[in-house]
């Protein structure tokens, strides 16, 4: 991807330039490039192959030796933003044009588009757009999302091939979701490799997407793992929805389920919030280890069923604490608005940590806790459903359903971040259990999630499959307390 790789870290973080390992290449290559020049052989046709982020011509070079053992002849155009990586480019007696692949006319449509494009989260300064993107996406969405539809645009509607490497965000996050829908109706995904983890040095999860315009959608084929390791095919079905996350749930582990979905969502029962920028650096100045004010719960506080506020150290921003309170009384004079967003959190409620393996919520019944960005609060509209909103929260099916609908958004491969809006939109249970509920404000987590795989409607053949998955993954996330009760003594 872009750019002869810097040898300055903080450099190559900041353009998003990462180089594309051998593995990668020949995989772009044996996907797009061979099948394209393989179709052209019989005819001896000219095949035009285009990088939009070419860095220094690697997957350009590999592309011209694919065409030449397939005697095809081959145009090769590149783009890059970096002047000195484009003239290195060149050498490898391609066409490289100096500038945004994503805004530079390269003349024309292509047999091919290869490409690894800069990773570049929104979030960033030196990146965000503040608004919508020009091509589609979320004001949130990856840069790499917009060289996929670049990418798609500038391949021959008549059967071009297009294989990317792409943040595997791409498959589930809510600003790329434009950007999968217009590309579904302009191509079909023929291909996805699930990498299932880093394969350089760049702080993203990756995964290779090959897709070709022209041809109707059917199974995907996929592969998985470091080395790219084929698997059973993917029904086209997994595209259907407003993630692609089914197209890869299996091979991020996650027991296979079929919830009867048809007896409400969670949002029936509660609203829920979650703070941003605002909130979180608003509140940098107003966080005190010890003394008076209410607690602040951290994400990597909460575990299934419990809180470890003032059991091990949170951190927050930037600091560490052994036992973090806000001073909401000072931040509400000196920031009203602030003050009464927060003051607001301090009712009955559930708070559900991000970035977790399953879903890991904790009830508040006392109101007493404030949540920290991204801690969402659930809370519900009859404080008598508390405790059966935290044990939705808690059930096993639940995060099995969660992950097959949004695998790929959070930062780990397998790794589970909802929003708010989607925590809403997670299933009721078919049977309603009081019994789990009360398991569950009575400290009995595991004896709660057992209860819930029956009100679910789950067999013992899915419950002997998701429940074993989701303790495992419950445990991973407790940090190895002392203690397993769902109550806390945290107050004010």
């Amino acid at each position: 991807m872009a750019a002869v790789e810097p040898t300055n870290r903080a450099e190559r973080r900041r353009r998003g330039a990462w180089y594309t390992p051998d593995t990668l290449v020949r995989f772009l290559v044996e996907q797009a490039v061979e099948p394209a020049t393989n179709a052209l052989a019989p005819r001896r046709g000219l095949a035009r192959v285009l990088d939009p982020a070419c860095g220094d011509g690697r997957l350009l070079t590999a592309a011209g030796a694919a065409a030449s053992a397939a005697g095809v002849p081959v145009e090769l155009v590149g783009m890059e933003v970096d002047a000195v990586a484009a003239a290195l480019a060149r050498g490898t007696g391609a066409q490289v044009l100096v500038g945004d692949g994503r805004r530079v006319d390269p003349g024309g449509r292509f047999d091919v588009v290869i490409g690894n494009p800069p990773y570049l989260g929104q979030l960033a300064a030196a990146t965000s757009r503040g608004g919508r993107s020009a091509l589609g996406g979320g004001p949130y969405a990856d840069v790499a999302a917009e060289f996929l539809l670049r990418a798609v645009a500038l391949a021959r509607p008549d059967g071009g091939r297009v294989a990317l490497v792409l943040p595997q965000s791409i498959l589930a996050s809510r600003d790329t979701a434009p950007v999968r829908a217009a590309v579904l109706r302009a191509a079909s995904v023929v291909g996805l490799w699930w990498v299932g983890g880093r394969v350089f040095d760049a702080e993203v999860n990756v995964c290779v997407l090959v897709l070709q315009r022209g041809v109707p959608q059917s199974a995907v084929r996929r592969w998985s793992g470091a080395e790219p390791r084929r698997l059973a095919d993917a029904p086209a079905a997994a595209l259907s929805g407003p993630t692609w996350s089914p197209l890869v749930a299996d091979l991020a582990g996650v027991p296979a389920l079929d919830l009867d979905e048809s007896h409400g969502r969670l949002g029936d029962l509660a609203t829920a919030t979650a703070g941003f920028r605002d909130q979180y650096y608003g509140l940098v100045p107003f966080v005190r280890d010890g003394g008076l004010g209410p607690p602040l719960v951290t994400a990597g506080l909460i575990d299934a069923g419990r809180c470890a506020w003032g059991e091990r150290p949170a951190r927050f921003g930037g600091r560490r604490f052994g036992a973090p309170r806000v001073d909401l009384s000072t931040l509400t004079r000196v920031n009203p608005r602030l003050g009464t967003w927060f003051e607001r959190q301090l009712r009955p409620k559930v708070l559900v940590a991000t970035q977790t393996r399953v879903i890991e919520a904790v009830a508040d019944p006392a109101g007493a806790w404030l949540p920290s960005v991204p801690v969402i609060a659930v809370q519900p509209r009859s404080v008598d459903d508390l405790w059966t909103v935290a044990a939705v929260l808690t059930a096993p099916p639940v995060a099995a359903w969660a992950l097959q609908h949004h695998v790929g958004a959070g930062l780990g491969a397998s790794a589970l971040k909802l929003r708010a809006a989607e925590v809403l939109e997670l299933p009721l249970p078919s049977h309603p259990s009081p019994d789990a509920a009360r398991l569950l404000e009575d400290g009995d987590v595991e004896a709660c999630a057992s209860t819930m795989c029956a009100a679910y409607g789950l067999g013992s053949v899915e419950t002997d499959a998701v429940f074993p998955w989701w303790r495992a993954g419950a445990t991973a996330g407790t940090r190895r307390r002392p203690s397993s009760t769902a109550r806390s003594s945290v107050g004010v």
